[in-house]
């Protein structure tokens, strides 16, 4: 049986690397590690513990619509690695809720624009 070559490889993001090097943006119900790679294609890490909700149904619903937003809004996002270390707030956000939130994200990495409040420097 022959493997298809074609397939999508899965590619392993350095959290430590994006969590301690990269920029960070604190958002409700999430914080936001962005970091620049040189490669092309733009990658997506979640962390969810075991602390937000005990149950898996309850971590993989979240995992899923961050993965679907960002599919929708961070299409055109190239050259960087976005972690999302999710905390209990997000259990009181829909999906609406939670894009409206990573659009604040969006619009500063988009426009290059730095708010003191809104971003921290991981360094």
């Amino acid at each position: 049986m022959r493997v298809d070559s074609s397939r999508k490889k899965k590619i392993k993001i350095n959290f430590n690397d994006a969590i301690n090097g990269g920029v960070k943006y604190k958002i409700e119900g999430a914080n936001v590690f962005v970091i620049n790679k040189s490669t092309r294609k733009c990658n997506l890490g979640v962390i969810i513990s075991k602390k937000v909700s005990n149950l898996a149904v309850v971590r993989n619903k979240y995992r899923r619509t961050l993965k679907e937003i960002f599919r929708l809004d961070f299409e055109l996002l190239e050259y960087k690695d976005l972690v999302f270390i999710v905390n209990k707030k997000i259990l009181d956000l829909d999906f609406n809720r939670i894009r409206k939130e990573l659009s604040k994200v969006r619009k500063y990495m988009f426009n290059e624009k730095i708010d003191s409040v809104f971003v921290d420097n991981a360094n």
